[in-house]
Parts: C-alpha cells; structure tokens; sequence
C-alpha cells in the first residue's frame, strides 16, 4: 500500500482544512495510507517534506497564499514551489501541490 503524507500549512485554517478534507476523502477512496503534518506556512512545507521524504512514497502539500501590495507573496510562491519541485526532482518522489 502507497504511503502519502499530506503537509498542510494552517495558516489561513479556514480555507485549508477544505482541501485538507477532499485529499483525505480521495486517499480513504483509493486505499491510501494517510499521514498528516500541519505547518505554521507555507514556507515550511518543503522543509516538512524533506525531513520525511524516505518515509513516504508520496506527497500532497497543500496551503494557501493571499496576494496583497507587497511582494511576499511572489517571494513566498517563488521559493516554496521552487524547493518543491526540487525536491521532488532530487529524490525521484512525487509532490502534489
């Protein structure tokens, strides 16, 4: 049975404890085995990732980033998608996001 551990940044808990949900539904569906951590943001899924990359097949990383007139949220997107993908690259492991 495939393991996969869903990284949910909680910081906007509202909007991701839906998407929390419909992963947890879709695994339950297809017999996945499930794991959940829930990070402070989104920053710190790819560090979440890459302490439990050995122990899962797979990864689901869901967050939320508001975009407003600064330009964190470019920053904060840029950075966190980019050490995913290399992540995911580096360690031939699938990463939703």
């Amino acid at each position: 049975m495939k393991k996969i551990l869903i990284v949910n940044a909680n910081y906007y808990n509202a909007i991701t404890q839906s998407l929390v949900k419909a992963a947890t539904s879709f695994c339950k569906k297809h017999k996945i085995s499930l794991s959940i951590i829930n990070v402070p943001g989104v920053f710190e899924i790819p560090i979440c990732i890459r302490k439990n990359i050995k122990n899962f097949d797979g990864f689901i990383a869901l967050g939320c980033v508001i975009k407003g007139n600064t330009p964190h949220f470019d920053l904060i997107c840029k950075t966190s998608f980019s050490a995913i993908m290399n992540l995911s690259i580096t360690f031939n492991k699938p990463i939703g996001n």
